[in-house]
């Protein structure tokens, strides 16, 4: 892309390594602790509902599933 400079790769004693990946796994498990159930937001559609009571809330635009 024109404009944007290229990120240069970390390095460690001269030899360049990336970070490490997160798994699959991984990234269910933390959507899971912060409370994430996996339905999507009938408004925004963001993967971020949470329990709210007995209904869910989304955490990213704050619509609920149909509860006050």
């Amino acid at each position: 892309m024109a404009g944007f400079a290229e990120e240069a790769p970390a390095t460690l004693g001269g030899v360049a390594f990336a970070p490490p990946q997160e798994s699959e796994a991984d990234k269910r498990a933390q959507a899971r602790m912060k409370g994430y159930v996996g339905e999507a937001c009938p408004e925004c559609g963001n993967f971020t509902m949470v329990r709210n009571g007995t209904c869910l809330k989304c955490e990213t635009c704050g619509g609920t599933t149909g509860c006050s």
